[in-house]
């Protein structure tokens, strides 16, 4: 390795992997639809694709994991620690795959309290 070679690599966690390396520097979801902080996300049901995580790469599978139950944005992003710019891309994608489902809210319905403290507590923690 030359002098300038080991700005990629931790000397704690190994190799560093810049956000959006991840995306192959998309900011933005290939259909154009942004997920909100607040939606609500889960995996597809097993034989729809969502219990499928062959093919896909280790951000995608801990994503579906945690799509295995209802969550929303603001908390996958928060439990997988990648910035949330890159966890919306990533979810577009699985949602474009159908691996992912975007539990839509009656018109007129209101987010409750604890939705509310939830998603707060994810923000905080990112």
């Amino acid at each position: 390795m030359g002098v300038g070679d080991d700005k990629w690599v931790d000397r704690e966690s190994g190799p560093v992997v810049r956000p959006y390396a991840l995306t192959g520097g998309r900011t933005e979801p290939v259909t154009g639809v942004m997920l909100d902080l607040i939606a609500i996300v889960v995996a597809a049901p097993r034989g729809a694709g969502g219990d499928d995580r062959t093919g896909v790469g280790p951000e995608y599978r801990k994503i579906l994991a945690l799509c295995g139950q209802p969550a929303t944005v603001a908390d996958v992003a928060s439990d997988t620690g990648l910035p949330l710019g890159v966890v919306r891309v990533l979810l577009a994608d699985l949602v474009a795959q159908g691996r992912i489902t975007v539990m839509r809210q009656q018109h007129g319905d209101r987010p409750s309290a604890d939705l509310l403290e939830e998603v707060l507590h994810g923000l905080r923690a990112l």
